[in-house]
C-alpha cells in the first residue's frame, strides 16, 4: 500500500519538478535579459523566506502530531493540531506581510543603489504584490497538510502542476515581442496560486468528506496542544532562526552591501542549491510522514528497518546527480544564461556539492524529529551559522562572493559528520558497516561518472543556445543514467529493492501481505 503511494507522490512531484526545471530554461532567459531588473526580482523573491518560517515551528510540530492522530483514526484531534499550527502561521504571516508592505513603499531600504524611477517602481510593485497575496501561503500549507499526512500529496501536486504549466506558458505573452512586463507576470502567477489552493481545498472536502467549516473553526489557540507541541515547536523555532541565518540571508545581504548585479550572479549559482533542495525535499518528504506513523504506532524496530533502507537506497540518488552537476557547471551556465554569468560557475560547483551528503542529513533529521530528540537538533542547527558567518567575515575581503558558497559547503559537511554518528548509534552498527551499506557501492559508478564527464567537458558547447543547453543536459543525463545502471549491476541491495518495487507496481497475483523488504514500508 505504502509503496504505491510513494510512487504516486514521486511521479507527480517528479513531473512538477521537471516542469520547474523546464521553467528555468524558458522563464529565466527572459528574466535575465536585464540583469539589474532580474537582481531586483531575485531580492524581492528572497523576502518570501519569511513566509516559510512564519509558523515559528508550530505548524511542523502540528503536522507531526496530526499524522499520528491520522494513523490512529482520530479526525477531530487531527483538525485541532492543524488548526493550531495554522493559527500561529496566520498571525505571523500577517506581521511579515505588514513589514513587506512597508518595504514596498520604501524599497531603497532593501536594495542598495536603487535610484532610477522605473527600477524603484518595479521593486515597489513586486513587494506590494507579495504582501497582498501573503494569506494564500497560509491556505496552501493548510491544504498541503491535509494531503501530506495521508501520504496522498500527489493530489494537490496535480493541481499545482496544472497551474505551473499555465504560468510558464504565460511568459510568451508577458515577455514576447520585446516586452519585459515582469510585474504583471508576477501578479498573474500569484493569482493562479490562489485559484489552485481553492481547488485543492474543494478536493479535500470531496475526497475525504473533510469538514472545512470545522477545520476553519479549529484555527485558534489551544492550551493543551501548546503544552504538548511547544517543546518540538520551540526547537523548530530555534532551527528556523539559525537556518535563516545560514541559508536565507545571502541574497538580501549581497543586495544591501554589494548591489543588485552581484545578486544576479549569485542567484544564478544559487539556483543549483535550490534545485537540489527541491529535489531532495521531494525524495524525502513522504518518508518523514511515514516515520511519524511508526512513532504513532510505537513501532521502534519498524522505524529502524525503514530508516536503514532509506539511507542505503537514497545514497546513489543523491550523490551521483550532485557530482555530475558540479562537473558540468561551466558548460551548463554558459549555454543557459550566457557569458555575463561566467562568474557564477565556481559558485555553482560548490552549491552542487553542498547536497552530496543529503542522504545522511535528511535521514538523521527525520529520525531526530520523529523521536523528538531535541538536544541533537539544537547542536546540529547551531553549528552551521556559526561556521558560516565566521568563515565569511574572515575570508570575504579576498574571496569575495566565493566565500559565501565555500563556507556554505564547509558548514554543511561538518554537521553531516555528527549526523553520521547519530545514524551509527541509532542502527547499532559500526561506521564501517554503515559505509558498506551506503558509500562503498558508489565507488564504481562514481569512477565512471567522473571520468566520462571530465572527457565530455572538453567537447561540450559553452555558448548560450537552447540547442547547446539540451546537448549539455542530455550528455549529463546519459552519464548519470549509465552510472545508475552500474550501481544496479554492482549492488545487490539496489537490485533487490528495484525488483520489489516493480513487483508492487506489476504484481503477478494480488498482494495480501506487505513484508519488511517490499520497497520501503
Amino acid at each position: 500500500m505504502y509503496t504505491s503511494k510513494y510512487l504516486k507522490i514521486y511521479f507527480w512531484q517528479g513531473a512538477a519538478f521537471l516542469l520547474r526545471f523546464l521553467s528555468l530554461f524558458i522563464v529565466t532567459p527572459y528574466l535575465t535579459k536585464d540583469p539589474s531588473t532580474y537582481g531586483i526580482y531575485a531580492v524581492c523573491l528572497s523576502v518570501t523566506f519569511f513566509f516559510s518560517y512564519a509558523d515559528l515551528g508550530f505548524l511542523r510540530a502540528g503536522q507531526k502530531y496530526a499524522a499520528e492522530c491520522y494513523a490512529k483514526g482520530e479526525r477531530a484531534e487531527e483538525m485541532r493540531y492543524i488548526g493550531f499550527g495554522i493559527f500561529v502561521l496566520l498571525g505571523f504571516t500577517l506581521l511579515c506581510s505588514s513589514a513587506i508592505c512597508y518595504l514596498g513603499y520604501h524599497p531603497q531600504v532593501l536594495i542598495k543603489g536603487l535610484s532610477a524611477p522605473g527600477k524603484i517602481s518595479t521593486a515597489s510593485n513586486l513587494l506590494l504584490i507579495l504582501a497582498g497575496f501573503a494569506p494564500v501561503t497560509v491556505l496552501q500549507r493548510m491544504a498541503a497538510m491535509i494531503f501530506d499526512i495521508r501520504l496522498e500529496s500527489y493530489i494537490n501536486q496535480r493541481i499545482s502542476l496544472f497551474a505551473s504549466i499555465i504560468t510558464i506558458s504565460s511568459v510568451f505573452y508577458f515577455f514576447g515581442g520585446g516586452d519585459y512586463r515582469i510585474v504583471p507576470y508576477f501578479f498573474f502567477s500569484q493569482s493562479l496560486n490562489l485559484i489552485a489552493v481553492g481547488v485543492c481545498l474543494w478536493l479535500a472536502k470531496r475526497k475525504y468528506g473533510y469538514d472545512l467549516k470545522q477545520l476553519f473553526k479549529s484555527i485558534a489557540f489551544n492550551a493543551d496542544i501548546y503544552k504538548k507541541a511547544n517543546g518540538l515547536a520551540y526547537s523548530g523555532l530555534y532551527v528556523m532562526v539559525v537556518w535563516i541565518l545560514f541559508y536565507e540571508l545571502d541574497q538580501m545581504a549581497i543586495g544591501k552591501f554589494l548591489g543588485i548585479e552581484k545578486v544576479a550572479i549569485y542567484s544564478i549559482a544559487f539556483a543549483f542549491a535550490t534545485l537540489f533542495r527541491s529535489v531532495y525535499g521531494i525524495l524525502f518528504s513522504p518518508f518523514v510522514v511515514r516515520a511519524n506513523h511508526f512513532v504513532g504506532n510505537g513501532d521502534e524496530e519498524g522505524l529502524k528497518r525503514f530508516s536503514l533502507q532509506l539511507v542505503s537506497l537514497s545514497a546513489p540518488l543523491v550523490v551521483l546527480p550532485t557530482i555530475a552537476l558540479a562537473l558540468v557547471a561551466r558548460p551548463f551556465i554558459l549555454s543557459w544564461v550566457g557569458t555575463n554569468y561566467s562568474n557564477s560557475v565556481a559558485l555553482a560547483r560548490l552549491f552542487s556539492l553542498i547536497a552530496t551528503l543529503s542522504f545522511i542529513s535528511y535521514t538523521a533529521s527525520m529520525i531526530l524529529t520523529a523521536k523528538v530528540r531535541l538536544k541533537e537538533v539544537y547542536i546540529t542547527s547551531t553549528i552551521q551559522p556559526i561556521i558560516y558567518w565566521l568563515g565569511i567575515l574572515t575570508t570575504y575581503s579576498f574571496w569575495g562572493l566565493l566565500s559565501f558558497a565555500a563556507f556554505k559547503l564547509i558548514a554543511t559537511v561538518i554537521p553531516t559528520i555528527y549526523f553520521f554518528c547519530i545514524l551509527i548509534r541509532f542502527f547499532n552498527m559500526s561506521a564501517k558497516e554503515l559505509l558498506q551499506k551506503t558509500v562503498y557501492p558508489l565507488v564504481w559508478p562514481l569512477m565512471f561518472l567522473v571520468t566520462a564527464l571530465l572527457i565530455a567537458n572538453r567537447y561540450l558547447p559553452c555558448e548560450k543556445s537552447k540547442v547547446n543547453l539540451l546537448i549539455v543536459l542530455g550528455t549529463t543525463g546519459i552519464c548519470i543514467a549509465t552510472s545508475m545502471g552500474i550501481q544496479y549491476l554492482t549492488s545487490s541491495d539496489i537490485r533487490k529493492a528495484a525488483k520489489n518495487i516493480i513487483g508492487n507496481i506489476f504484481p503477478e497475483k494480488p498482494i495480501t501481505k506487505v513484508w519488511p523488504g517490499a520497497g520501503i514500508a
